[in-house]
């Protein structure tokens, strides 16, 4: 998908779809919306009227040849309320705009800001938002579903005197929405093929392509390191764990930078071990490596970004299997720190091999750690399916 940052007026953009949008019936249709109105001898203000335009969030209204435009077609985008609007919102509009017009076969698709959302910040949301909705998970189809692609999409209306900063933005948003495809679509790898050894080939692939440092702890030198939480986690599959280490090294790193450290829980299968899961929805477990392939793809974004400080990334995988050898409900493991831990339910395996790589990470130098990982069920009763949560120190100025 071809990316561009338009400079000449909307109207004279040759594209299949013009795609702005709408907030909700106090928009008074005026700027560059009210001009494209007039344009259109006031086509927009009787949607508007009839109540088919109505700005609700994420709602479509789409005009066939428009007047006085030179794209074939103009989407209308429901926005919301103008008050709570953000990037956030932005990137979203995006997206859903892209996957509408592509399920039509659209190609060439240009995306014009309103006049309050033209800095980079909303460049960079736009251009996230595109390149996640083109996104496709139907990998392992044997009939692919849409065979149709974007060709390119453009960003139009967005201050010309400011192109630099705005093409940096940009290019920022491509890097950041690219490594999340990266890590979607690990995720969506089936289980028999993405084991550990697997997802450590990938992560080994990525940093070569990226120019990160890659070393791949074997079980052996698991052992070695007596990582005891996360091999009694890993005893009850035939499938051996892997620790992927992953560097990024700032060529003139600051001299105050702290050494960041992500961990990320990657089981590329939880039945829950002893303590199995109920058969129901089970399949889903492939993705309980969601937070090793987080800070796989976070890794993959930051070799592009190049900050200034330091990351090492620390990403145990295994699957939790109920296998003859598997951990028991009042097993006693011992972790790489020393500390004893009692195992009472064999489905909390997300903590074990959490606390050998967090300890590793340390031992390696870290002196902030973020962890990442797919704690699902507590999370969705306390905030539902929609919402992450986030649990640490110092967050909120304490």
């Amino acid at each position: 998908m071809r990316i561009e940052i338009e400079s000449q007026p909307y109207a004279f953009i040759q594209a299949d779809a013009l795609v702005t949008y709408v907030f909700d019936k106090t928009d008074k249709l005026d700027g560059v919306l009210g001009d494209i109105d007039r344009s259109m001898d006031g086509h927009l203000a009787a949607l508007v009227e009839s109540g088919e335009l109505s700005g609700k969030a994420l709602e479509f209204v789409l005009v066939h040849f428009p007047q006085g435009l030179e794209a074939t077609r103009l989407l209308l985008v429901g926005a919301g309320k103008p008050g709570k609007f953000d990037t956030a919102d932005l990137r979203k509009i995006a997206g859903a705009a892209l996957r509408q017009l592509k399920s039509r076969g659209v190609k060439k698709i240009a995306f014009l800001a309103r006049e309050d959302e033209r800095g980079p910040a909303e460049a960079q949301a736009v251009m996230e938002g595109f390149i996640c909705g083109d996104f496709e998970s139907d990998k392992y189809r044997t009939e692919k579903k849409n065979h149709r692609e974007i060709q390119s999409v453009s960003l139009v209306g967005f201050d010309s005197e400011a192109e630099s900063t705005v093409a940096d933005a940009v290019e920022r948003g491509r890097i950041i929405a690219e490594s999340q495809n990266f890590a979607r679509e690990l995720i969506n790898e089936p289980s028999n093929r993405l084991t550990p050894r697997m997802l450590a080939a990938r992560a080994e692939a990525m940093a070569k392509e990226t120019g990160l440092s890659c070393e791949i702890l074997d079980e052996k030198k698991i052992t070695e390191l007596k990582m005891g939480a996360l091999l009694g986690v890993a005893q009850g599959s035939v499938e051996p764990p892997r620790v992927i280490v992953l560097r990024y090294t700032p060529k003139n790193p600051r001299p105050d930078a702290p050494v960041l450290g992500l961990v990320g829980k990657a089981v590329t299968f939880d039945t829950g071990g002893i303590s199995i899961k109920p058969a129901n929805n089970m399949e889903k477990m492939k993705y309980d490596m969601g937070g090793g392939a987080t800070m796989l793809g976070a890794m993959r974004a930051l070799s592009f970004l190049k900050p200034s400080a330091p990351v090492i990334a620390v990403i145990p995988a295994t699957e939790n299997m109920p296998g003859a050898r598997a951990q028991k409900p009042g097993d006693v493991q011992v972790a790489m720190s020393g500390k004893t831990i009692e195992v009472i339910n064999t489905d909390a395996e997300g903590r074990l091999i959490l606390a050998d790589g967090i300890f590793y990470a340390r031992k390696l130098g870290c002196t902030h750690l973020i962890d990442a990982a797919t704690l699902t069920g507590a999370i969705e009763v306390a905030l539902a399916n929609v919402n992450v949560g986030a649990f640490g120190r110092g967050f909120f100025g304490a």
